[in-house]
C-alpha cells in the first residue's frame, strides 16, 4: 500500500541552470585586443625608425662627402643634381636634414650620427661659412619656413661686421626682433652683437678724436 502511494506521488523535478563556461578567448578579449594594438604600434614605429635610420646614414654620407670637398653650404643643406641617365634630379642630403629627421622629442633611440651632424652644423655656420654662402642661404630661404634661417641671417651680420661692412651688419642686428619675434634666444644674441658693435664704434670714434 505504501509502495502504491509512493508510486502515485509526482516526483519533484529540480531544474539546475548550468551556465556554459566562458572560453578563455572571450574572457580576455580586451586584453588580447590591447596587446594586438601595442604590437601593431611597435611594428609600425619600428619600421618607421628603421627607414629613418637608413635615410640618416645616406644623408650623412652625402654631407660628409660635400664637407670633405669644401662645399660647406651643400654639406649644410644638401642639394639636388640632375642625373642624365635616370633623367631626373637626385637628392643629396645635408647635416640639417639629418637633424630634422630626429628633431621630435619622441624620436628614440637617436643614432650617434645625429650628434655629429649637430656638431658639423655648428662648425660650418660659425667657422666655415663665407659671406657669399650666408647670402645665398638667406636668399634661397626668404619666405620659407626654415629653422636655421635666423641663425644664419644673424651670422651674416657678424660676417659683415668682421669684413668692415658695418652699416649692413647694424641693419641685420636691428632687424632681428622684427623678423624673428618668437626666437628670444636669437634676439638676445642679436642685442648682444649690436651692443658690442656700438661700443666698438664709440671706442673708435673716441680714439680718432684723441
Amino acid at each position: 500500500m505504501a509502495q502504491s502511494t509512493l508510486a502515485q506521488q509526482p516526483l519533484a523535478e529540480t531544474i539546475v541552470e548550468v551556465k556554459p563556461a566562458q572560453s578563455w578567448l572571450k574572457r580576455y578579449r580586451w586584453v588580447l585586443l590591447f596587446a594586438g594594438l601595442i604590437m601593431v604600434f611597435i611594428g609600425t614605429y619600428g619600421l618607421a625608425w628603421w627607414n629613418a635610420y637608413r635615410l640618416t646614414g645616406d644623408y650623412l654620407d652625402d654631407a660628409d662627402a660635400s664637407f670633405e670637398a669644401g662645399n660647406y653650404l651643400d654639406a649644410l643643406t644638401g642639394y639636388e643634381k640632375y642625373d642624365t641617365q635616370a633623367k631626373k634630379y637626385v637628392e643629396y642630403g645635408g647635416y640639417m636634414q639629418v637633424q630634422r629627421i630626429w628633431e621630435n622629442d619622441y624620436s628614440y633611440p637617436v643614432p650617434d650620427g645625429v650628434q655629429r651632424a649637430k656638431d658639423r652644423i655648428h662648425e660650418i655656420v660659425y667657422e666655415r661659412l663665407t659671406i657669399e654662402d650666408a647670402e645665398q642661404f638667406v636668399q634661397e630661404n626668404i619666405g620659407r619656413t626654415n629653422p636655421y634661417l635666423g641663425m644664419i641671417y644673424l651670422r651674416l651680420g657678424e660676417l659683415y661686421e668682421a669684413d668692415g661692412q658695418l652699416r649692413d651688419a647694424e641693419d641685420i642686428y636691428e632687424s632681428i626682433p622684427d623678423l624673428f619675434p618668437n626666437d628670444k634666444a636669437l634676439q638676445a644674441r642679436a642685442a648682444d652683437d649690436l651692443a658690442k658693435y656700438r661700443r666698438n664704434i664709440l671706442k673708435n670714434e673716441t680714439f680718432v678724436g684723441a
